[in-house]
């Protein structure tokens, strides 16, 4: 049981499946509220009322997210019992997947065959809640979907694509291919995928790293202060200058010191037989600061393939000390996000934000759960891809979700920014990164990590 009622799946006493807390009556009475809200903000809307992340993202009063935040918990709980059921032998031909769309208050079911829509609302478990769901007709079943990306995800390495993200978007309901440099020749690459017909899209480029030259060597003997070092605030490696940010402090379950952080891969120097990390905190003026860097410690671990995209710091510095907060420091009133647990993603449509040394804290939406990007020779799958704002410098930054309309101060991790460009913006999910140090590290106290919660 939690604070939305019974769980989805769980059963009540006569045996008959139980879903979300909420109900058609639920959907009439928040379709009437976002028009109220609407209404409200054609006549008046000013820049104070809007200090909530959710509030900017969503376009409404300070006042309004935590019904807007339960009623999207209820519109995941049905997407969660949905999902199952469209995957079923009876059903995966006829429908594609679904997305939340928080504005309308549905789900959207992708529809190929409007034939079967009555034997799905006539489900127990779905009948109740038909009128949360907007069926859309669409070309592309579920079934379809999962062929043409297994196929194009072959043909991209077959043919050498390079520069380009692959995703199955469900607003689109298609296979979508972003191109991130004209200069890049994929001619084979989309000859060869022309007949699955995927949706294209051509940016000018990717986010590229950032890069730092400090005009004097790095010098931490002299540093006394002791620092709370934020998620989301930056780190800079001294063997290249690449500048990123903190995604999360971590602890081993058997050994609670020393403490790590978690960071994009792509930010060490792999040339280099060590990367020595530094904290940074935001807008740290690097032309006129005559201060010295507060010492972190080495990256003990990194996938050389990035595939996962991520690397550890180990802590050994002794003037910073380990948080479970988000910083949001250009927010007054919600300076801080405290994490208080991590969990995977999957639905699309949902919001998702993240904090990073440049761009700071920005939220979007989740466009795909199972993103591809492939650079060269780099291949990196099982991304969570979304089109939130983020710029050079942000690699590395947690990214995470708002859960509880009773605590908007508080958020749950689901993994760390890992690059795009141009409204695209992908994320690698904590539960992979922990599955590839159990599985691949040589280090044995990094096999059992988890995310530090104060719980040292």
């Amino acid at each position: 049981m939690n604070e939305w009622g019974t769980q989805p799946g769980e059963t009540s006493g006569t045996g008959a499946e139980v879903g979300p807390k909420f109900n058609n009556e639920t959907y009439l009475h928040f379709n009437k509220f976002i028009a109220n809200v609407t209404k409200l903000f054609s006549l008046c809307i000013t820049k104070s009322s809007q200090n909530h992340p959710l509030a900017k993202l969503w376009d409404i009063y300070d006042e309004h997210v935590p019904e807007w935040l339960e009623f999207e918990r209820y519109l995941i709980d049905l997407d969660d019992i949905l999902r199952p059921i469209l995957e079923e032998e009876s059903f995966i031909s006829s429908f594609g997947r679904t997305y939340i769309n928080i504005f309308n208050g549905t789900i959207t079911v992708n529809t190929v065959d409007f034939s079967k829509v009555d034997e799905l609302l006539a489900l127990p478990e779905i009948n109740p809640y038909n009128n949360s769901l907007h069926f859309k007709k669409a070309n592309n079943s579920l079934r379809q979907l999962e062929n043409n990306f297994a196929e194009i995800s072959f043909l991209s390495k077959k043919t050498h694509a390079n520069m380009v993200y692959i995703l199955t978007d469900m607003e689109y309901n298609n296979i979508v291919l972003y191109f991130f440099n004209s200069s890049v020749s994929n001619t084979d690459f989309l000859n060869a995928v022309e007949p699955f017909h995927p949706t294209i899209f051509y940016f000018d480029e990717e986010t590229p790293q950032t890069i730092i030259r400090p005009r004097h060597d790095v010098d931490n003997s002299k540093r006394e202060i002791s620092t709370k070092l934020l998620d989301g605030e930056g780190l800079y490696n001294n063997a290249n200058g690449y500048l990123c940010s903190a995604g999360f402090w971590a602890m081993s379950r058997d050994e609670p010191m020393p403490l790590y952080i978690i960071t994009a891969g792509h930010c060490i120097n792999q040339t280099s037989h060590r990367n020595d990390f530094y904290y940074v905190p935001w807008n740290w003026d690097w032309n006129t600061t005559k201060s010295n860097l507060t010492y972190i410690g080495p990256m003990i671990f990194h996938n050389r393939d990035q595939n996962p995209d991520f690397s550890v710091i180990q802590v050994d510095g002794e003037d910073v000390f380990p948080s479970f907060a988000i910083r949001n420091t250009d927010n007054d009133q919600y300076k801080e996000f405290i994490i208080t647990n991590d969990a995977p993603v999957s639905n699309q449509g949902v919001h998702i934000c993240k904090s990073g040394y440049t761009s700071h804290f920005s939220c979007g939406f989740v466009k795909g759960l199972n993103g591809i990007f492939i650079r060269e020779e780099t291949y990196t799958s099982g991304l969570i891809v979304t089109d939130l704002h983020a710029e050079r410098g942000d690699s590395g930054g947690p990214v995470m979700s708002f859960i509880s309309p009773h605590d908007l101060n508080s958020v749950i991790l689901h993994g760390i920014h890992v690059g795009g460009g141009a409204g695209l913006a992908v994320a690698n999910s904590i539960e992979i990164i922990f599955k590839e140090l159990e599985e691949e590290s040589s280090i044995r106290r990094l096999e059992d990590l988890v995310l530090y919660l104060g719980n040292s």
